[in-house]
C-alpha cells in the first residue's frame, strides 16, 4: 500500500467518506426538520429541501468517486503483484520450476490475483470508508436523541458481537473451497492442451465423470462458504431490525418528538448499508489471505541471478566442485570449444548456463562468479507466438536490422524459410510447425544476433543433427562465443545429484 498512487487513492476514498458522513449529519438534521414541518402542517422550508437535495447529491458523487478510485487500488495492486510474481518464476532455478505443475504456476496470476484485487479494490476501500461513516452516524444518533441512540444500538451491538464470532471459522471454508476450485483449475489447464489425445486414448468418458465428482464437491464447499458468508449479512440485517423496533418502543415510552424518531429511523437504515459491505468484505480478506499464503510461498523460493549483459572480449569458463558423487572439474578458454561429458553433464550445462545452481559447484566466468550473457540450447525450442523476426531477436534488447536478420538466418541454413514468407511471417509458440532442424538453426541463430558471450548446447537435436559440424563453423564465423557442448542427455547419467537451491 505504501506507494504514491495507492496511497493517494486510500486518502481520497478516506475523504470521501469523511464527506459521506457530513451529508449524513446534514441530511438527518433535514429529515429531523422536513418530518416537524408535516407534522405541523406548514410548508417545508427551501433551506431543509436545499440541505436533503445537496446531502443526497454529495452521497452520491462520494459513492461514484470512491467506488472508481477503490477499482484502481485494486488494480494498481493487482499489476504489481504480477509482476513481482512473473518476475519470481522467471529467476527460478529450471529444476524447481520443472518440479511444479504448470496449472499450479498458473492459478498465480488468475485466483490469486482476483482474491487480491478484490479485496484491495473493495473490501479495503469499504473498511476505510466504515471507519470514517460508523463513527459519524453512531455520533448523529448520540446528537439527536442520546436515549434512542443508546437504547437503539445496543441491538446493534449484539449483533456485531455474535458476527464476530460467527466469522472466525470463515477462513476454513475459503481454505476448502480454494483448495477445490484449484484442483479443478489446474486439471483442467494441464489436460486442455492435450484433450484429442486423451479422447483417442477412450479417456474422455472417464474424465467427464471426475469433472462431475470435482464438481460435486465443490458446489457443496461453494454453498457453505456462501451461506456463512450470508448468515454474516443476515445477522447484521437482523440486529438493525431489532436496533430500529427498540428505538420505536423507547420513543413511545419516552414522548420522544415523532421527528426526531424519523431522523434516527433514517440515520439507522444509513448504517446498515456499511455494515453489511463490511460482512462482504470479509469475506473477501479471507479469500486474500489464502492466496497470500501460497503467494509468499513462492516469492520465498531462492531466486537464480542472471544477466544479459555482452562482455566485450572474449569469456573463459571454469567449473570445479562436486555433484553428489561426481568429482566436477571443467574449463574452457575464452572463444573457445569444448565437449562436457560424464556422469552429470546435463547438470553442469545446466548450471552453467545459470538455469540451476547448486551449494556444491562454483561457476566462474573470467574468475568471477558474475555470469555475462549466456545462451542455452536445450532439448526444446524456446518461443513467443509473432513474427519470425521476433523470434529471432528475442535476446536482443535492441533489434538489429532486417539486412543482418537475413544475413545470420541464412548462414545457418534457413533460406528456405525465409522464402517462405520472409521475416513477417507468423510462427506459434515454441515453433510449433517447424521441423526439429529449423528450431535448431533458429536457435544458434538467436544466440548470434543476441551476442552471447557463452553459448551452452545440450540438445538431442545437436546429436541428431548430420550437419552439426557446418552449424558449429558457421557459429565460430559468426560469433567470438565459448562454445559448450554436451553430450546427449540420454548419456549422461541423473543419479546422485543434490538438490538445486
Amino acid at each position: 500500500m505504501a506507494t504514491r498512487d495507492r496511497v493517494f487513492d486510500a486518502a481520497l476514498i478516506v475523504s470521501c467518506g469523511i464527506v459521506q458522513a457530513a451529508a449524513l449529519a446534514v441530511a438527518a438534521f433535514a429529515t429531523r426538520d422536513a418530518f416537524a414541518a408535516l407534522h405541523g402542517g406548514v410548508p417545508l422550508a427551501a433551506a431543509t429541501v436545499l440541505e436533503l437535495a445537496l446531502a443526497g447529491a454529495l452521497t452520491a458523487l462520494c459513492l461514484f468517486i470512491s467506488g472508481c478510485r477503490a477499482e484502481r487500488l485494486g488494480q494498481s495492486y493487482a499489476i504489481d503483484l504480477r509482476r513481482t510474481l512473473y518476475a519470481k518464476i522467471a529467476r527460478l532455478p529450471k529444476a524447481r520450476h520443472e518440479e511444479r505443475r504448470v496449472g499450479a504456476l498458473s492459478l498465480r496470476f488468475v485466483g490469486d490475483l482476483s482474491a487480491a484485487r478484490l479485496w484491495f479494490g473493495r473490501g479495503l476501500p469499504e473498511v476505510l470508508s466504515a471507519c470514517v461513516v460508523l463513527p459519524g452516524a453512531v455520533a448523529i444518533l448520540y446528537a439527536l436523541s442520546p436515549v434512542l441512540a443508546t437504547r437503539g444500538l445496543a441491538p446493534l451491538a449484539l449483533a456485531l458481537v455474535v458476527m464476530a464470532v460467527a466469522a472466525w471459522h470463515l477462513e476454513r471454508r475459503h481454505r476448502r473451497l480454494r483448495k477445490r476450485r484449484a484442483g479443478i483449475a489446474i486439471s483442467m489447464i494441464e489436460r486442455i492442451a492435450i484433450a484429442p489425445e486423451l479422447d483417442v486414448m477412450g479417456r474422455t468418458s472417464a474424465e467427464l465423470r471426475r469433472l462431475d465428482v470435482q464438481g460435486a464437491r465443490l458446489r457443496d464447499d461453494a454453498v457453505a462458504r456462501r451461506g456463512r458468508t450470508v448468515g454474516l449479512q443476515s445477522l447484521l440485517q437482523a440486529g438493525t431490525a431489532a436496533s430500529g423496533l427498540a428505538m420505536l418502543w423507547s420513543a413511545s415510552v419516552t414522548g420522544i418528538a415523532p421527528a426526531t424518531v424519523a431522523a434516527s429511523l433514517s440515520v439507522l437504515a444509513l448504517v446498515a448499508l456499511p455494515l453489511q459491505q463490511l460482512g462482504a468484505a470479509w469475506d473477501q480478506y479471507c479469500a486474500w489471505r489464502v492466496a497470500r499464503e501460497k503467494a509468499q510461498n513462492l516469492l520465498r523460493e531462492p531466486a537464480v541471478r542472471r544477466s544479459l549483459k555482452t562482455s566485450k572480449a572474449a569469456v573463459s569458463v571454469t567449473t570445479v566442485g562436486r555433484l553428489g558423487n561426481t568429482p566436477v572439474a571443467f574449463e574452457v578458454a575464452g572463444a573457445k570449444t569444448a565437449h562436457l561429458n560424464g556422469p552429470a553433464c546435463r547438470h553442469i550445462a545446466r548450471a552453467i548456463a545459470g538455469l540451476d545452481t547448486y551449494d556444491t559447484l562454483d561457476v566462474r566466468f573470467d574468475g568471477k562468479a558474475q555470469r555475462p550473457c549466456v545462451a542455452y540450447i536445450g532439448d526444446e525450442h524456446v518461443g513467443l507466438q509473432g513474427s519470425l523476426r521476433r523470434s529471432a531477436t528475442l535476446m536482443n534488447r535492441k533489434r538489429p536490422t532486417d539486412a543482418r536478420i537475413t544475413a545470420v538466418l541464412t548462414g545457418f541454413g534457413l533460406e528456405d524459410l525465409l522464402a517462405s514468407g520472409g521475416l513477417d511471417q507468423r510462427l506459434s509458440e515454441n515453433g510449433k510447425g517447424l521441423s526439429a532442424a529449423q528450431t535448431l538453426r533458429l536457435d544458434l541463430a538467436r544466440a548470434v544476433l543476441g551476442k552471447a558471450d557463452v553459448i551452452v548446447i545440450a540438445s538431442l537435436r545437436w546429436s541428431a543433427e548430420p550437419e552439426a559440424h557446418a552449424l558449429q563453423e558457421a557459429l565460430q564465423e559468426y560469433s567470438s562465443a565459448t562454445l559448450v557442448l554436451a553430450e546427449p542427455l540420454e548419456t549422461c547419467s541423473t543419479t546422485s545429484i543434490p538438490k538445486v537451491i
